[in-house]
């Protein structure tokens, strides 16, 4: 390390620890590698990176082709939800995914709609089953029937027990070309809430949590 200058020194010493000081800067000087740029600025160094854009397979993941829609595999409380009839990430007998057909009927006159979870609580307000829906709205009562619902600011409270949490946003422009954009990126967790005093089902409240 270097030896301490002070007042009254010899030049030699004071050039000495001045060469040190610059060799010691020098040698912790940013050096770009392949595919870095780097810009000295008089406040730092900017560093510029180009990289590949990595591919993340996370739960919900969305892919359109032909106006039907394919999701990875996610969970709900743990239970893997259904389209249609079969598991989304497929079966023994078809290991092959289940595709959900994009319908235009289910979309606003904004042409948006949502590509949602939607589960079925037990008595207990547990989650019970999962399934993979689209809607209009989120609180549309009937899927088949966008417009019936306006757009809550939380999981809504449907009749029978069900709630919907939305994964993925569909937009069609006016060539009737669908693009999805992703919601949810993490399996989730539901709770079912109750105002203090009461349990009237109209009144609980559903939240969800990524996990």
């Amino acid at each position: 390390m270097f030896e301490d200058v002070h007042p009254g020194d010899p030049i030699p010493l004071l050039a000495s620890f001045w060469n040190n000081l610059k060799a010691m800067v020098r040698a912790r000087r940013l050096l770009p590698g392949v595919g870095v740029r780097l810009r000295e600025m008089p406040f730092g160094t900017i560093v510029n990176f180009d990289a590949n854009a990595a591919v993340w397979d996370h739960p919900w993941r969305v892919s359109l082709e032909s106006k039907q829609a394919t999701l990875s595999k996610g969970l709900v409380d743990g239970i893997e939800p259904k389209i249609g009839d079969r598991f989304m990430s497929g079966d023994k007998k078809n290991p092959d995914p289940p595709r959900l057909s994009i319908a235009s009927s289910r979309f606003t006159s904004s042409e948006v709609s949502l590509i949602c979870v939607e589960i079925v609580c037990d008595e207990a307000w547990k989650t019970k089953t999962a399934s993979i829906v689209q809607v209009a709205r989120l609180s549309d009562t009937d899927p088949g029937t966008p417009g019936d619902g306006n757009t809550p600011l939380l999981p809504p409270a449907l009749s029978g027990r069900k709630t919907r949490y939305p994964l993925v946003l569909l937009r069609k422009d006016d060539n009737d070309n669908v693009t999805a954009f992703q919601i949810a990126y993490f399996n989730l967790r539901h709770v079912a809430l109750f105002p203090s005093g009461t349990t009237n089902e109209a009144r609980v409240r559903h939240f969800f949590f990524p996990t």
